[in-house]
């Protein structure tokens, strides 16, 4: 009789040794596993600063992040493999259709503002931009007659200025012709692009000509040794939103109490049927520990963090 029992036993284990492994892949949970995400690349320091806390606290969650430049990210996402994306609009009509396809609801999350920083030379006596001097910069190819565009070595004016961007795919580039353009009918800006913002800013201090736009995102987080180094090689001109009223810089107040008129929203796009590892790294940088990162990183958080004090009664 006991030998008799051990035959099926032995069967049992044999079967159990047999089974496949679980796929992190498909198996995933909200705290382990792996997942491909897609992120706006104008948000990389954010979005990796994000990364390595949630790596930090997860030891068992692969976050595999694809940075892009936003045109490459709309059309990226219509994949079944990426469940989440970062970004800085929310989807159109394509990926909506697409989602309506596949019989998943995505989920757009707000995290928090982003603004649009203008940077020129050092030497330009030019001390603040109005939105229609932007629109200005970035449309018409003449001269430019605005107070300030001048160097303080030469007599005159400096000829057109030349609006660059970081790459042709710019999310930033589309930012600025949603919030300024309007319903004109004016869709396309006249501009040149670099491969990557340390490139931008040696062509700045070049070409007095330059106008830059880049996301503020990038060079946010004075925590950061580089970034106080790129910024102090530039002039960051504050902006206004009419030519009567005062221009101001971007920073976090002001991008959290509307002032500067240069703002954008971030946003995450989570498109899982399940609850899995994407909705977990959401959920992470929706709450106080991610939200706490973006207010560490200089932007303004979708919801501020509670500051916790302690009493010690005497």
């Amino acid at each position: 009789m006991r030998y008799a029992c051990s035959i099926p036993l032995l069967a049992l284990l044999l079967v159990t040794a047999c089974g496949d492994p679980p796929d992190p892949r498909t198996d995933d949970v909200p705290t382990k596993g792996h997942v491909l995400i897609l992120a706006d690349e104008d948000l990389r320091e954010l979005v990796e600063a994000e990364r390595f806390m949630f790596g930090s606290i997860y030891d068992k969650a692969i976050l595999d992040i694809r940075y892009l430049p936003e045109a490459s990210l709309l059309k990226d996402m219509l994949n079944d493999s990426v469940r989440c994306s970062i970004l800085t609009t929310r989807p159109g009509g394509d990926q909506e259709r697409y989602f309506n396809g596949r019989n998943v609801k995505a989920h757009v999350i707000p995290i928090a503002t982003d603004g649009i920083a203008v940077l020129v030379n050092k030497r330009v006596k030019l001390n603040g931009l109005s939105t229609g001097a932007v629109v200005e910069v970035l449309s018409t190819p003449k001269a430019f007659a605005y107070k300030g565009w001048e160097l303080p070595e030469v007599e005159g004016r400096l000829d057109a200025p030349r609006a660059w961007f970081i790459s042709s795919g710019s999310g930033v580039a589309r930012s600025l012709v949603d919030s300024l353009f309007g319903t004109s009918g004016q869709q396309r800006i006249l501009a040149m692009t670099a491969d990557s913002l340390p490139e931008l800013i040696v062509r700045i201090e070049q070409d007095p000509q330059v106008v830059a736009f880049v996301s503020y995102s990038s060079i946010s987080d004075l925590d950061d040794p580089h970034v106080r180094a790129l910024r102090e090689r530039v002039k960051l001109l504050p902006i206004s939103a009419t030519d009567t009223s005062q221009a101001i810089l971007p920073s976090q107040s002001t991008l959290a109490d509307g002032s500067y008129p240069l703002r954008r929203p971030v946003f995450m796009l989570l498109a899982e049927g399940k609850s899995g590892l994407g909705t977990g790294f959401v959920s992470f940088v929706a709450n106080h520990k991610g939200q706490r990162i973006i207010l560490k990183h200089g932007l303004a958080p979708n919801k501020v963090p509670p500051r916790e004090i302690e009493v010690v009664a005497q």
